[in-house]
């Protein structure tokens, strides 16, 4: 039989996607290389080919999934579709992980990994706040967003929705985390929309 040759990027996420997924599903320590190689179908030297160990797997995963974020809202930043009061309740509403990224942070979210979730949550927040802060600065041009300090106030609503909104931290149910989300406008609403002059004027 043929041997099928993949390309180098499809076989490593093949690797990465199977390997994440056993992670979750047996525990890091309790998966071996060779659990990996046996369920993607391929020899043990491919995997170190890509990877040097199980440790650079989490890291690469957790990578990948940082970029797909980031893209999504590098997306939503260019859009001229939406003003920015839009497009900063969408950073905080809209997040959907595809699959591949469901796994990952199904993984971040075990007790065992509380140390790497934070550090995860940490990462993420200072990826995407210089594109909060942009959006912002449109608001502020706009004459949307009146706080005193809005980028200030964007890096709050950032952290805290970052741990608020994370069912790895806190067991909302559903409903408790959909209307979390939906109180997200009148949140931003107060901290950066409100003139803040408005209650010493009354």
């Amino acid at each position: 039989m043929p041997r099928i040759s993949k390309d180098p990027q499809e076989r490593r996420d093949e690797i990465l996607n199977a390997a994440i997924k056993l992670f979750a599903e047996k525990g890091y320590e309790h998966t071996s290389v060779r659990d990996i190689v046996k369920k993607v179908g391929v020899a043990q030297g491919t995997f170190y080919y890509y990877f040097q160990s199980k440790e650079e797997i989490i890291n690469a995963a957790c990578e990948r999934t940082l970029a797909s974020r980031l893209e999504d809202v590098k997306n939503l930043v260019e859009s001229t579709q939406w003003n920015a009061l839009e497009k900063l309740t969408r950073i905080f509403t809209e997040a959907s992980p595809n699959e591949q990224d469901v796994d990952v942070l199904e993984y971040l979210h075990q007790e065992n990994n509380s140390t790497m979730h934070q550090k995860w949550i940490v990462a993420e927040i200072m990826a995407i706040l210089p594109y909060a802060k942009q959006i912002v600065r449109q608001g502020v041009e706009e004459g949307v967003f009146k706080a005193r300090q809005p980028e200030l106030a964007v890096e709050f609503l950032l952290v805290g929705t970052a741990f608020w909104l994370d069912k790895g931290i806190f067991s909302w149910n559903e409903q408790e985390y959909i209307e979390k989300r939906q109180a997200l406008s009148d949140i931003i609403d107060r901290l950066l929309v409100s003139d803040p002059h408005a209650s010493l004027d009354s």
